[in-house]
């Protein structure tokens, strides 16, 4: 059995150019600006912003945000593993490898570098399950080079068969490589247990046999079904007049002639029908247990209470799944939990770093908690009488948590255009409430009623990696 991640792929080890050091805060940003698109006015404080679309059907978000001399452009297709089959699966990554490292009709793969090395930039690329998305940072003022770079990568790729063999060579080291890790590879057992049958069970990197048959036929087929103005956006965030980069962005990108966005014919995630145990013996020193749960979609309102359960229960301050799991018996290192939202479903994901000698207490005592959940005291109205002034209000800190890691996040430009561009791509519309708006509607009621729906009443797959008896040995 072939192990892969199937979370987003990153391409910065082969960075281009300078990073200024922009992280990416994971899952947050994105949905804190869902409600500003399509909102009321928003107060006199908050960066001029604009969202259009062009004649050809590119969708843009424009930014203006004069904190730092920087300009960061991010343009996201519509196009990742969601849209392969299991005979094309890696087909996205390889093609996003093409693109950022292989060269364009005008310009050879060198002479790009060069450009990027010039103007002083950070460029990188990312592929996921429903999405990939180019990232280019750069000192502001060069506003034609970005967005003309931007568009001869992306719109204006040459294939020929070297450099399709030439990537190959580097994806297949990335798919030994994340065989070895064993945290992703008990991820993607996850992945391929909760969505049988569904492309989001399909690796992102692909397999050794998908990768090595790919063709340039394939590429070429897929590079022009997926990359058109239509089924893709434009974020662009930082040091600009927003008027005079409006004008800019419909003079570059405006001229790409105009073609039909790609019919979705993807079905949601069946649901699991039972729990679905896995344990496996690898070459690591550390056992590790990683348990899945179905979870709300990018577009479903109980985001917003998953959202807060996760804080609640393994990320946030005093996280409760880590005092029932190193309470009166120490079973685990450490256990944290984390949401992933994708537009046809979403998964919850426990970890937990033990000995393997408390593997199966640690699961089962998990999973116990898990199913539990719903029955909690989240915060003071919980609570009566005296009971108020010593209970630990978890509900009123997650909120507060959340709150400050979006504002965080929106002081880093390139996070914001990063998330400007993912909403664009798997947003159904505007829901008419702001993310921090929803989260601070919470109540406690709210998060039982969803622990209830996804915690206790989900089927789990359990993952169990424990070392090989080679490494068990003293």
């Amino acid at each position: 059995m072939k192990w892969m991640t199937v979370f987003s792929i990153s391409d910065r080890g082969r960075r281009r150019g300078r990073s200024p050091g922009l992280g990416l805060i994971l899952a947050l940003a994105a949905l804190h600006l869902a409600g500003g698109l399509g909102q009321p006015a928003a107060p006199a404080d908050t960066p001029p912003s604009e969202q259009f679309t062009l004649d050809n059907g590119l969708r843009v978000f424009l930014l203006e945000d004069r904190a730092w001399p920087l300009l960061h452009v991010v343009v996201a297709v519509d196009l990742g593993s969601k849209n392969e089959t299991a005979e094309t699966s890696g087909l996205s990554h390889v093609l996003e490898h093409c693109l950022l490292f292989r060269g364009s009709q005008s310009r050879t793969a060198d002479e790009i570098s060069r450009d990027i090395r010039r103007h002083g930039a950070y460029f990188n690329a990312h592929t996921g399950l429903d999405m990939a998305q180019f990232e280019l940072t750069l000192p502001s003022g060069q506003d034609d080079f970005a967005l003309n770079n931007q568009k001869d990568i992306l719109f204006n790729l040459k294939l020929d068969q070297a450099a399709v063999e030439a990537e190959k060579e580097v994806i297949l080291e990335e798919v030994n490589q994340l065989e070895d890790d064993p945290l992703k590879s008990a991820a993607s057992l996850v992945y391929q247990n909760l969505f049988p049958g569904h492309p989001y069970a399909l690796p992102i990197t692909g397999t050794r046999e998908t990768i090595s048959r790919l063709t340039v036929a394939q590429m070429e087929s897929f590079y022009r079904t997926y990359f058109v103005p239509a089924n893709a956006v434009l974020a662009v965030v930082g040091d600009f007049s927003l008027p005079e980069m409006k004008q800019k962005v419909v003079k570059v990108f405006g001229p790409l002639p105009k073609a039909e966005k790609p019919a979705a014919r993807i079905a949601p995630a069946p649901p699991l029908k039972n729990d679905r145990d896995i344990s496996l013996a690898m070459d690591i020193k550390q056992a590790y247990c990683v348990i899945g749960l179905p979870g709300p979609d990018y577009n479903n309102p109980d985001q917003y209470a998953v959202d807060l359960l996760t804080e609640i229960l393994g990320r946030g301050v005093n996280p409760m799944l880590n005092s029932a799991l190193r309470g009166n018996r120490v079973l685990v290192e450490s256990a944290s939990m984390a949401y992933q939202a994708h537009r046809y479903g979403g998964v919850i994901l426990v970890t937990l770093i033990l000995d393997s000698g408390n593997m199966k207490a640690a699961r089962g005592a998990a999973l116990s908690f898990l199913r539990r959940a719903r029955q909690q005291n989240f915060g003071e109205d919980d609570y009566f009488g005296d009971e108020k002034f010593y209970a630990f209000d978890y509900l009123k800190s997650a909120k507060n948590l959340i709150r400050y890691q979006s504002e965080k996040s929106q002081e880093l430009g390139l996070e914001m255009a990063v998330s400007l561009a993912r909403h664009m791509i798997l947003s159904k519309g505007s829901s008419g409430q702001g993310y921090l708006q929803s989260i601070g509607r919470m109540t406690t009621s709210d998060l039982r009623r969803t622990a209830a729906k996804y915690l206790s009443a989900g089927k789990a797959v359990t993952v169990s990696l424990v070392p090989s008896a080679k490494e068990r040995r003293p």
